[in-house]
Parts: C-alpha cells; structure tokens; sequence
C-alpha cells in the first residue's frame, strides 16, 4: 500500500513537470536551514542542489559538488512583521497596524519571523558538515481581553555531517547523513488566564512564568538521512536526473518544543547549456508520506508540497559534474 501510494505521488509529479503546471504559493516543510539559492528555485531542489547547502536537502548530492566550499558565516532573515519606531510604537503584517496599541489590532494575526545562521562549514566532492543555529518567532494572538498565543518560539542550535558515494560508472549517486540539534523554547498555546494577569499586576509573574513553562523546555534530538540520485543517458544537452531524499528519520523529537517527522522529498531535474547561457529546470515533491500533515483529509496529493523552479546563468553554474 505504501508503495502505491509513492509510485501514485512520483507519477502526479511527472505529469505536472511535464505539462508545466503553474507555481504554487505552499507552507514550506520543516527544513533545519534554507538556501537563499532554494527558494528562488521554488524549493524544487532536491536533485538541484550541488553547493554549501546540500546536507540540509540531499546528502546524495554531494557527489555533484566539484571543488571544496567554505562558508566562514551566512546570516538571513524570512518575516512577515515590518516594525518601525521603537517597541511600542507601530507594528504592520498583513495590513496589522497597532499605532494606538493594545493586543485587539494584531489578535488573529499570525506574526512570523525566521532568523537563519551557518557558519564553519565545509562540503566537496565526497564528504561535508555544517554549523548552524536558527530562531524561529510563529505566533498568533487570540482574544485581546484575555490574550492567549499559540504558535512556536524557539532557538535551536546543531550539526550535521554527511558522506557521499558513486556506484554504476557515477550515474548513480548515494549519501548519508547524521544531524544532531538541541532546541529551546516552546510550542502549542500559552493562555494568560485571569489569576495570572491578576498576580501579574501586582508584579508577581511566576503564575504566568509557570504557565509558559509547562510548554516549552530545552531538548537535543538525533536523526539520519538517506539520499539518491539517478542520472539519466542518452537526452542530448540536457543531463536529466532523478532524486529521493528521506530527511529525519526516526523524526527530529523535541518533546513540548514541537517535532521535525521523517519527511521523503523527490524531485527531478534537467540542466542543459544553450548560447553559452547554463540553464537548469526542475519540478519536486515534498513530504511524499504526508508527516507535515499538508494534505487534507482522504487525498494523496497536495499541490502546496508541489514545486517548480527554473535558473539561467552565465555558463555552468556552482561547477557541476560534466
């Protein structure tokens, strides 16, 4: 039955490469650290990626980085929350404005806000690891008498490391990898309820401080990765190839500060040279057993984990394979 139901998925997937189907706006699954170079391809990556950020995508994909990349340090930021004037000033995300305060302007919002660091990393051709650390802001406010939030608030740190291997004249490509990460914070509702805000008033907050803390905590989980690349013979100046990687297996558990399941991501690609300019498409599918629980009820598949990119640049880009 699982099988079915992954050769289902894998053939929607064709189609929809096939015919060009249109992009499609989607909640992107839970991956420890984005590639700026990832999302303008859509997140269609998984049998793209051949620079710094492979270990984060498909470990496999290290056997289609040909030189030694360092990244010393790499910072970014993903919000939806513009905040200008100090704290109490104004805040606006998704036409939110408190400029007269109060929790009523943003209850029913959800504010979100994504900070990304790498740094002492290394990756070639058959081995790499990476250091990072991200913090994650993903709140919505409820009831402005009585507010609660519910979302997640978290500062994680980790490693990975991984090894990659070439097998039937290197068209095929296999890797491995292992993640380690510690996560602290909180996931799920925090609810001010009357006796806290009482006590908070009278300047005693360990009712709302035990509150938050019955949620949160600080947990180090442990996971592997598997991935595969197939690369396709005989479609001139084209270099088509096929990939699976299976993310967090066993499931990245951080027990009351949420959980990474074990995600299978699969995707194809195509890189061909045309006028000197280096052209690379792709199509993948995310989450091929439904752990981020995307898909509504009763369906196999789900456009929102469909992705489609497309880059063009100036001969081969990031030095593949030949």
């Amino acid at each position: 039955m699982m099988l079915q139901k992954l050769y289902s998925r894998f053939l929607l997937l064709l189609v929809f490469f096939t015919l060009g189907a249109t992009l499609v706006q989607a909640a992107e699954p839970s991956f420890l650290r984005e590639s700026i170079r990832a999302r303008g391809m859509g997140h269609a990556f998984t049998a793209v990626a051949n620079d710094e950020m492979v270990l984060y995508y498909n470990p496999a994909a290290l056997r289609s980085v040909q030189y030694n990349a360092y990244e010393i340090f790499n910072f970014n930021v993903t919000t939806n929350v513009k905040a200008s004037g100090p704290l109490h000033g104004s805040i606006s995300s998704d036409e939110i404005d408190t400029e007269e305060g109060g929790f009523g302007a943003i209850a029913g919002k959800l504010i979100y806000a994504e900070f990304n660091q790498g740094f002492l990393s290394h990756v070639n051709s058959r081995f790499g690891w990476s250091l990072f650390s991200n913090q994650l802001i993903n709140l919505g406010v409820h009831n402005p008498v009585f507010p609660y939030f519910e979302g997640r608030l978290y500062n994680q740190i980790g490693g990975l490391a991984g090894i990659g291997f070439s097998f039937l004249d290197y068209q095929l490509d296999v890797g491995v990898g292992a993640k380690i990460v510690n996560r602290t914070g909180f996931s799920g509702e925090v609810h001010l309820t009357d006796k806290a805000i009482i006590e908070a008033t009278n300047e005693n907050y360990d009712k709302a401080v035990e509150e938050a803390n019955n949620l949160g905590g600080s947990t180090t989980a442990f996971a592997t990765d598997v991935g595969v690349i197939y690369h396709l013979d005989g479609i001139h100046n084209l270099s088509p190839k096929i990939a699976v990687s299976v993310q967090n297996i066993g499931d990245l558990n951080f027990e009351n500060v949420g959980k990474i399941p074990m995600t299978i991501n699969t995707g194809i690609a195509t890189e061909s040279e045309l006028q000197g300019f280096d052209i690379i498409m792709a199509a993948d599918y995310h989450d091929l057993l439904d752990g981020h629980k995307l898909a509504s009820e009763g369906n196999t598949f789900t456009e929102r984990n469909l992705k489609l990119g497309l880059e063009v640049g100036w001969n081969r880009i990031f030095n593949p394979r030949e």
